[in-house]
């Protein structure tokens, strides 16, 4: 008996420390050439919802690792920003002014007319919307969820269906779907925005098994708090650089080293160590905290909008 209890704890052990190694491996070890490795493909990289936060930090790392960057969003004075940012490094910027919440099919079809004309390696599936702040499902219009569903799920589904017969093409290319910490464990008062990025998890690590033997690297990312303006609407307050709240081009620059490597990340190396000690607690335990997290927040912006 003493034996078999030893050989269980052995291999207890022995699964610990393959998960420590493996933490370290990916979060502080790996690194990426990306053209190197996706220049097969093209010399450009396509960028949703690239005005600002992790699609504007995404954009920028991309122009240092040498890529054109083609720019999607809904502000023209915006990417035309970005577009400088992009020439200061020495790259090629193309801007496509785009709203993803009212895109109809003839509006994608005229999008995509305008990237035939690059020859696209790598695709960051970044647009995404949120509620203006926390609240009860029931007290959010319909029209606010099926724009969160449309912007978030659509935008991924349709900018994916374009992109992967060409890669397949070429046997090269990558692409990242952007979750939420929300699809890892649950969100009360963001339930809508929450099932969406939880779809965006799925679909993504999904498509990394299934398109990798076509040489095309897809990475599903859930980042925790980021600063960002989007973080500003659910939060209340002004997003300054914590430990919890990590800096854009930080997570920007680590999230895409790890193409290839694994199916999902949160990206920097802090959320990825909040991840692990989040799911590794009982859900009841941390639902109800960020149950009554959001609590706080929603009472704090109502009480702004009085």
């Amino acid at each position: 008996m003493i034996g078999f209890l030893s050989t269980i704890g052995a291999a207890a052990l022995g699964v610990v420390l393959f998960k420590v190694l493996s933490f370290v491996k990916i979060n502080y070890m790996t690194s990426l050439n990306m053209k190197k490795r996706y220049g097969k493909a093209g010399d450009w990289a396509v960028v949703t919802g690239a005005s600002e936060g992790i699609g504007h930090a995404m954009a920028i790392d991309l122009g240092r690792r040498g890529f054109n960057v083609c720019v999607i969003a809904r502000t023209q004075s915006k990417l035309d920003s970005v577009i400088e940012e992009l020439k200061q490094i020495g790259v090629e910027g193309k801007a496509i002014p785009f709203d993803f919440a009212s895109a109809t099919p003839q509006n994608y079809d005229k999008l995509f007319a305008e990237l035939d004309k690059i020859q696209i390696a790598v695709l960051i599936n970044n647009v995404g919307v949120n509620y203006s702040y926390t609240n009860y499902f029931d007290e959010v219009d319909l029209e606010t969820d099926l724009r969160i569903l449309k912007v978030n799920c659509e935008a991924t589904v349709r900018m994916t269906k374009y992109i992967v017969p060409k890669m397949k093409a070429k046997r090269s290319g990558a692409i990242v779907v952007m979750g939420s910490v929300s699809a890892v464990v649950p969100a009360p008062f963001l339930c809508t925005y929450a099932g969406t990025k939880a779809f965006n998890v799925a679909f993504g690590s999904s498509l990394h098994y299934e398109l990798k033997e076509f040489g095309i690297d897809v990475l599903a990312v859930s980042p925790n708090m980021v600063v960002s303006k989007m973080t500003q609407g659910v939060s209340t307050r002004k997003p300054r650089e914590t430990f919890l709240m990590v800096n854009a081009a930080k997570m920007a620059h680590q999230t895409l080293n790890k193409l290839g490597s694994v199916p999902k990340t949160p990206g920097h190396v802090n959320h990825a160590f909040l991840e692990a000690v989040m799911t590794s607690l009982p859900v009841n335990l941390v639902s109800n905290k960020v149950l009554a997290l959001h609590k706080s927040i929603k009472r704090k912006a109502e009480r702004k909008r009085e």
